[in-house]
């Protein structure tokens, strides 16, 4: 069972690579897009090949063949490695642009605000200028209802009579007064109609700064659910830019990925080998067996040496009754 688990880690590693391997190829040979997949398809491909082949006959090819595909292994490996780092870039400024563009409808939008809050700010100036004119206008309008419009007139009594003054109506007076009173109320009129237009603009002008605001607000969550929201906050923690970070996470994974994927074939190779497993299987049965036979040929030995009268036998304790006494 493991040697089927490795077998499959070992296919489903080098897959993986080889996909974004020849996708990267594709894309950076964009003209030729087909023919550069079925090449780097191809090349992937061997240099499996080569890697089991070069394991399995390795005492059997003489050293020109083992350099070279040692040598092509090796250069393969640099492919697969800059293709995957082409695709996943390719996949980063992809996203990267897209993120660009909201930030930049972002940015324009907050300007957009900004003059509109600039646009508030000078009508609330006008409305209060409008508003002290139009006092100003009242008060004048006051002072004008309250002006006379009669004259005092000096009649002759005659030769017998005393002289008597009567107040009468000036025409040209209420001629006068009427229109200064007509132009006042026209320009109080025309006054208040400009602060009414005004604070009506300003409404409008602040539904269309709520408006922004939401747009910006929906604008920013789809930064935040992008792809690279993660990168922008580690870049922001460790103040420096998201390229960066991205640049050095790709190649790590380059770093492990091709190169595993070999490893692991070599592995399965190992795993797999007949040869390998019954060497291991005999050097095991070695060990038990001298383990099995040692006190049986070393007694043996013991007793196949002639006795001779007059000599002592050394004490051998694997030989010796344990019931008989010395």
């Amino acid at each position: 069972m493991f040697k089927v688990l490795l077998g499959l880690s070992a296919l489903f590693l080098a897959s993986c690579g080889a996909f974004f391997s020849v996708k990267g190829i594709g894309l950076l040979f964009s003209g030729s897009f087909w023919a550069s997949i079925i090449m780097a398809s191809s090349l992937e491909f061997g240099k499996i090949m080569a890697t089991s082949f070069l394991y399995r006959y390795w005492g059997k090819i003489n050293n020109i063949i083992k350099t070279y595909l040692l040598c092509a292994i090796i250069t393969l490996m640099g492919i697969t490695s800059l293709g995957i780092f082409g695709f996943l870039s390719q996949a980063f400024y992809s996203t990267k642009s897209n993120i660009d563009a909201i930030e930049s409808q972002i940015s324009l939008l907050e300007n957009k605000k900004n003059t509109l809050n600039s646009q508030i700010i000078a009508n609330n100036e006008r409305i209060k200028t409008l508003i002290d004119t139009r006092k100003s206008q009242e008060n004048n309008l006051t002072k004008a209802l309250d002006q006379s419009t009669t004259t005092t007139v000096t009649k002759s009594g005659g030769l017998f009579g005393n002289d008597k003054q009567e107040t009468v109506i000036d025409k040209k007076s209420v001629e006068l007064k009427n229109q200064t009173l007509t132009a006042m109320q026209s320009n109080i009129s025309s006054l208040e109609s400009n602060v009414e237009k005004l604070n009506i603009n300003n409404d409008n002008i602040t539904q269309e700064i709520n408006n922004i605001d939401n747009e910006v607000i929906s604008l920013r969550k789809q930064v935040i659910a992008s792809d690279i929201g993660t990168y922008k906050f580690i870049a922001e923690a460790f103040n420096v830019q998201i390229e960066t970070v991205v640049k050095w996470f790709i190649l790590v994974i380059v770093v492990v990925f091709d190169p595993l994927a070999v490893c692991l074939l070599l592995a399965y190779n190992i795993a797999v080998n007949k040869k390998f497993n019954e060497k291991e299987v005999e050097i095991i049965k070695e060990v038990v067996k001298e383990k099995i036979i040692e006190k049986p040929i070393e007694i043996i030995k013991n007793l196949a040496v002639p006795f001779k009268r007059g000599t002592k036998i050394n004490h051998n304790p694997d030989l010796a009754d344990p019931n008989l006494k010395n």
